[in-house]
């Protein structure tokens, strides 16, 4: 317990600072399209790995802590505070809104520098951010697992996801399911009895990664081999058994989608890594994200993915075996393989959409990709954002057509995007396809660096990733 009271310890530290604009106007060295427009970068924030916003507040998840920031005027971004402490990975932070909290997500491996897996949980920290000058913990809820936490129920329920304590080879990565908590009460959440998504690989619990919530409140698990969406409210009818459920954050109904055959550890040393399910689409279509890094194969490494999921509606991917397996349909992928602006090749990472079929799509060092998917089975890129030294982990639309890129080496880039019309491919006399030896160098293992730097202090250089 002695290491736990020092994260709680680090977790009390608050260094409240004020306004000075960490901004600059010049664009990178790099490949950046018509139509986009570099606005800001924000280099204390290097070793970000994933933002979120509440109004024109941003809250900015790094290696060495939280740090929120007023982006009320998006080309000149203020910083407000910081609740310093080691993290590891808090890959999709969330936030509620209303009641002004934030949820991180701290993997086992995430709790002492050097990192080691001598603790056996991850955690769920909640943090009161009504005043953003002045984040402070609610709780800390001690889980089998961690790596992301999202809300869902509007955030009456987080669902947790990632590797357990012992999970250092990706080969052993299998059986870990969601875990959820009832966050009635902040301060002091309740674990739900059961886990969740506990049989989505043919019916094997292998590693969930992430979840995501479609307007429609159903909750989307991406893991390895599957994306599978659940009801968390209302009464409906459970696609596997076919009878009447009500559902809830911690019994939650099964309503469709299953297998991949991309996204697999074993076969392909990745998973299905996020995914969505646009309105604008018609419902049938789910877009997800493989994971793959550590392959200098442009044909191996991780894809953007669009499914048919029609015929999935009928529970078969809850009921998928080896032997009798179920897959969805796959309509098309997307990679940076001589793609316009594209330096080499390099695996497909977090997304968001604009809710009218663009997407801001992370490829790490291939930087940021806006993709047309209005037309599922032709994905188009459109435009884009390379920096040279780009690694980039999460791009995030924001009204206006601003985007901010959280990019682990630079900090955070800030994008105005307007008129995109670049076509999908380069004519063939500029298509380039070189392997992305640094992403080989790592691999799919999310491992933390040997040693976390001290709270606060900018992170040089590129580090394995997740």
């Amino acid at each position: 317990m002695g290491r736990l009271r020092t994260v709680l310890a680090a977790a009390a530290i608050v260094l409240p600072l004020s306004g000075v604009p960490s901004h600059a106007a010049t664009p990178p060295a790099g490949d950046i399209s018509q139509g986009v427009t570099f606005l800001a970068n924000i280099p204390e924030l290097r070793s970000a790995i994933s933002i979120n916003f509440i109004g024109s507040t941003m809250f900015a998840s790094t290696v060495t802590g939280i740090f929120s920031y007023d982006v009320s005027d998006p080309a000149a971004p203020q910083l407000l505070g910081t609740l310093p402490q080691y993290i590891w990975e808090n890959e999709d932070v969330d936030v509620d809104a209303k009641r002004h909290l934030l949820f991180l997500s701290r993997d086992p491996r995430g709790f002492t520098s050097p990192a080691t897996t001598a603790f056996p949980y991850g955690a769920v920290q909640v943090i009161d951010v009504r005043d953003p000058r002045l984040m402070k913990q609610l709780s800390m809820t001690l889980l089998p697992s961690g790596h992301t936490t999202s809300c869902v129920d509007s955030c009456r329920y987080t669902w947790t996801a990632g590797p357990a304590a012992a999970a250092t080879d990706p080969s052993d990565w299998g059986g870990r399911p969601i875990w959820a908590l009832d966050m009635t009460d902040p301060a002091h959440p309740k674990t739900c009895p059961h886990p969740i998504d506990a049989d989505e690989n043919d019916g094997a619990t292998d590693y969930t990664h992430d979840v995501q919530v479609d307007n429609h409140g159903i909750a989307w698990i991406s893991g390895s081999g599957a994306v599978r969406g659940y009801w968390v409210t209302g009464t409906h009818k459970n696609a596997k058994t076919g009878r009447l459920q009500k559902a809830t954050g911690c019994d939650p109904v099964p309503y469709a989608g299953g297998g991949t055959d991309l996204g697999q550890l074993k076969t392909r040393g990745g998973v299905m890594h996020n995914s969505l399910r646009p309105a604008y689409l018609g419902g049938n279509v789910v877009l997800a994200t493989e994971e793959v890094t550590g392959t200098s194969d442009c044909k191996a490494t991780g894809h953007l993915a669009a499914y048919d999921i029609s015929n999935s509606y009928g529970g078969a991917g809850f009921r998928s075996t080896p032997a009798h397996k179920f897959r969805m349909t796959l309509l098309s992928t997307w990679t940076t393989e001589k793609a316009v602006g594209s330096s080499a090749c390099d695996s497909a990472h977090y997304f968001t959409d604009n809710g009218k079929g663009l997407l801001a799509a992370a490829f790490y060092s291939q930087g940021t990709r806006f993709l047309d998917v209005r037309d599922p089975r032709h994905i188009r890129q459109v435009g884009f954002y390379r920096p040279t030294d780009a690694d980039t982990w999460a791009s995030y639309w924001r009204p206006g057509g601003y985007v901010f890129v959280a990019d682990f080496t630079r900090g955070v880039d800030i994008l105005r995007v307007g008129a995109l019309r670049n076509s999908v491919t380069a004519p063939a006399s500029q298509r380039r396809n070189q392997p992305n030896t640094a992403s080989a160098a790592f691999g799919w293992v999310c491992q933390v660096p040997k040693a976390l730097p001290q709270p606060g202090t900018p992170v040089a250089g590129r580090l394995p990733r997740s």
